[in-house]
């Protein structure tokens, strides 16, 4: 492999931003974990994963071109290097890549709803204009505060009942409360990026709800959306194992708020990947929690 290629591997890995990934597998795990005996299926679990996992990698390679077109990446970013705003790749490589991350997302999706329930086709088709949609277009709805919406959303309700229905398995209520919840900490991964990103987004005129509610409310919100579903999932009645278990995720998030109040600017880069580890954590505890309440 020579050096021009090598360089453009490790370009293209930056590019995915592979650390996003736990945030994408946590909810399907938690929806797969609740199928219903007799529903589950290994390969529709294969599929729902990859199909998750190649939706956050089209998310990754938009936000890098429709920011880096817009305009609203500067090169006083604060953030990791974005691609096509560092020059390492083109628009149009961008849009390759684009298209064969969204290419995979909608294969493995059809095969999922070939299989599945009907409702996926609505959500399939959601989740791509939410893939398009959040950077993309005249009026991205990331530019008007609604982001960290679409991806409690997106990475909570439609992950995991999308898992349950793709199984052909009932709906069960904990799933729906398991979706309510697993969402909150991959959203508070965007909040600490719109936090970081807040004064060069108010200039860019991408009015983020870090732009809107200022420093302080906007850790307030990280501080609900890490430790709201520890509230919601005392293991109340369980083994010792159980409290030992939910106090080191309990552990983990306050060593986030910590850091969250602590740091600002592009010393919030780090927190990234922390937080999207903390949401596969959290996906895994509620899995447990509903898995083992429910004997």
């Amino acid at each position: 492999m020579t050096a021009s290629v090598r360089h453009k591997v490790r370009v293209w890995g930056q590019t995915l931003r592979p650390r996003t990934l736990p945030a994408a597998v946590g909810p399907v795990l938690l929806g797969q974990a609740l199928v219903v005996p007799g529903h589950f299926s290994l390969s529709t679990a294969v599929l729902c994963l990859a199909c998750a996992l190649a939706l956050q990698l089209a998310v990754n390679l938009a936000n890098d071109l429709f920011d880096g077109l817009s305009g609203v990446d500067q090169p006083d970013r604060l953030g990791p290097t974005r691609a096509l705003q560092a020059g390492w790749l083109s628009a149009a490589e961008l849009r390759a890549g684009l298209a064969v991350t969204l290419g995979i997302a909608v294969a493995t999706g059809l095969w999922l709803v070939l299989f599945g329930h009907w409702l996926l086709w609505l959500l399939g088709g959601l989740a791509l204009l939410g893939v398009l949609g959040y950077s993309g277009g005249r009026r991205p709805y990331a530019n008007r505060g609604l982001g960290e919406l679409a991806v409690w959303g997106f990475f909570g309700p439609v992950a995991v009942l999308g898992s349950l229905l793709a199984q052909q398995s009932p709906i069960t209520r904990e799933a729906v409360a398991a979706g309510l919840l697993v969402g909150m900490p991959v959203a508070a991964i965007l909040v600490v990026n719109n936090l970081r990103d807040r004064h060069t987004d108010a200039r860019a005129g991408k009015i983020t709800l870090a732009v809107r509610m200022g420093p302080e409310a906007t850790r307030r919100l990280f501080a609900m959306l890490t430790t709201g579903p520890l509230v919601a999932t005392l293991p109340l009645g369980l083994a010792a194992w159980a409290w030992i278990i939910w106090g080191l995720t309990g552990l983990a998030a306050l060593g986030l708020m910590r850091e969250m109040r602590r740091l600002d600017g592009a010393a919030l880069n780090g927190l990234l990947g922390l937080t999207a580890l903390y949401s596969l954590a959290m996906a895994l505890w509620l899995g447990l929690r509903l898995v083992v309440a429910n004997g």
